[in-house]
This record gives C-alpha cells, sequence and structure tokens, in this order.
C-alpha cells in the first residue's frame, strides 16, 4: 500500500508542478504582448520646430508663361509619434519670399506666401524590415495654399490657388547608431543613436481651387472685391510628387536634431496650370514629450 500512495502523491505533485509552470508561462506571454491601446501610450513621441530655406520655382500659365524663381524662408513645427511597427505625424509649414523674373531689361516681382498642412500615417512592414531596416507604407493627406501678389501684372497681379492632395508613401530608415565607444585622434566618441531616412510620396488623387483663366474679373470695377469670383473646383486635376531625405541623431536628454531635404513638385493641371517646384533645406530639434 506505502508504494501505492508514493506514486499517487508524486503524481499529484508532478501535475501541480505542470500546471504552476502552464500559469507562469501564460503569464509571461501576456506580459511580453501589450495591447494596442498600451502600445499607443508608449510609443515615442516629439515636438519638431525646424527653419531653413528654399530653392524654388514657380509658373502661373493664366497670366504669364515666365518662370518665376525665389529662394524664400521657411518654417514648420510638427507633432509626430513614432516607432518601428507605426508612424504618424501632424504637420503645419510656413514659406515666405520674393520671386523674380527677367526678360531682357524688365523685371517683374512676385510676392509669395505659401501655407501647408499635411498629416502623414505609416505601416511598418516586417517582412521587409530587420534590425537595421525598418521599412513603412501608407498614405499623406495635404492641403497647400498660395497667396501672390505682383504688382508688374496689374489688374491680375493677384493670384491664390488652394491645392489639396492624397499621396502614397513609402519610408525607408537605416539604423547607423554607434554602438560602443570610439575614439578618433584625441576626440572620445560616446554611443549614440542615429538614423537615416528617405520617404517617397507620390500623388493618387489631386485637387485645386483657383481661377479658369485670367484673375480679372467685374468685382474690381464695381467696387465690389471677390476675391475668389469665378473660381472652379477641379477634382482629378493635375499631379503632385515629392520626397524626403533626413539624418537624425538623439542627444544626450532624449531630444535630437535632424537635418533634412524636402523636394516638392506638382501642377494643377488644366488649361492654365500653376506649377511649382521646390527644394528645401531645413534644421529641425525635435522635443521628446515623454
Amino acid at each position: 500500500m506505502v508504494p501505492q500512495k508514493q506514486s499517487t502523491m508524486k503524481q499529484h505533485t508532478l501535475t501541480l508542478l505542470l500546471l504552476f509552470l502552464s500559469l507562469q508561462t501564460i503569464g509571461q506571454s501576456t506580459e511580453a504582448k501589450p495591447t494596442k491601446k498600451e502600445n499607443r501610450k508608449n510609443r515615442p513621441a516629439f515636438i519638431e520646430v525646424g527653419i531653413g530655406t528654399s530653392m524654388a520655382t514657380f509658373r502661373d500659365f493664366a497670366t504669364s508663361p515666365l518662370f518665376y524663381k525665389g529662394s524664400p524662408l521657411f518654417a514648420t513645427t510638427s507633432r509626430f509619434k513614432i516607432d518601428e511597427k507605426r508612424e504618424s505625424k501632424f504637420n503645419i509649414r510656413y514659406t515666405t519670399g520674393e520671386y523674380e523674373a527677367t526678360v531682357e531689361a524688365h523685371e517683374a516681382i512676385s510676392k509669395t506666401e505659401t501655407l501647408g498642412i499635411s498629416y502623414t500615417k505609416l505601416y511598418g512592414i516586417p517582412k521587409w524590415s530587420n534590425e537595421k531596416w525598418n521599412v513603412k507604407a501608407g498614405g499623406v493627406l495635404d492641403a497647400t495654399l498660395n497667396f501672390r501678389i505682383n504688382e508688374s501684372l496689374r489688374n491680375n497681379g493677384l493670384g491664390v490657388e488652394a491645392i489639396g492632395t492624397l499621396l502614397g508613401a513609402i519610408k525607408v530608415s537605416k539604423d547607423i547608431s554607434r554602438k560602443a565607444n570610439k575614439k578618433i585622434g584625441f576626440l572620445a566618441l560616446a554611443p549614440r543613436q542615429r538614423k537615416l531616412s528617405y520617404q517617397l510620396n507620390v500623388g493618387l488623387l489631386n485637387n485645386a481651387y483657383r481661377n479658369g483663366y485670367i484673375y480679372t474679373n467685374q468685382s474690381y470695377v464695381l467696387n465690389d472685391l471677390q476675391l475668389f469670383y469665378d473660381y472652379e473646383f477641379n477634382t482629378f486635376s493635375g499631379f503632385r510628387i515629392g520626397s524626403e531625405i533626413d539624418y537624425t541623431f538623439s542627444l544626450n536628454n532624449k531630444n535630437a536634431f535632424q537635418i533634412a531635404y524636402v523636394w516638392d513638385a506638382y501642377t494643377t493641371g488644366g488649361i492654365d496650370p500653376f506649377e511649382m517646384a521646390t527644394h528645401t533645406f531645413k534644421f529641425s530639434l525635435l522635443f521628446n514629450t515623454k
């Protein structure tokens, strides 16, 4: 009878041990997989404040076939959240400056203000990502407003256009962090997080709100100025494409510094389109909010 009791006790002990290990494994797996809400809460968040300068060219066929070129000043602010799996960004940008066109001895100057607002949402692609490389895809919703004054065009001197675009986007990032201390001559370099990224945006749906022909209208004659007189809203009109290359490195206080080159080009399409291309060099501070 004693051996049978000992065998029964061993079976109970083994059963309890297996049950304990199963519960422990379940608990560990639960801890290892945070919920979507926890992922959103823990995702690093930053506020960007940036300045820069641009080399830009535009042409408005509604008033003149001439190219206007300038180097406007650029300012931007963003709030974004980013990690390997997901990225979201809300951006506001502002550009101001003078653009010049020269024909023989005659110079025409257009004073231009541009306001842009965009929202970007990107999702990681695990199949194309690893420890060094990260690939995301998604979309960008962008709205751009131009306000131009060109006194040399007289009655046609005021130009306003609004461009709204839905773009498809793909972003590739490479981790180029310095993992260990490095010494170059007398310099001692500490480990630092660094990242190089490239994002391409291609227009899928482009819309424009602008005058169908020249900007002169009867409201000037009647002293009843209507800024958007005879303006038209055109969908599936024109095209937009852009890209950004940026180099980001973290600071000791968890903030970061970023250097970027941004290219953007679009046309409104139609009989008398407005075309613009900008090359922007910007320097940004990224303030960690978590």
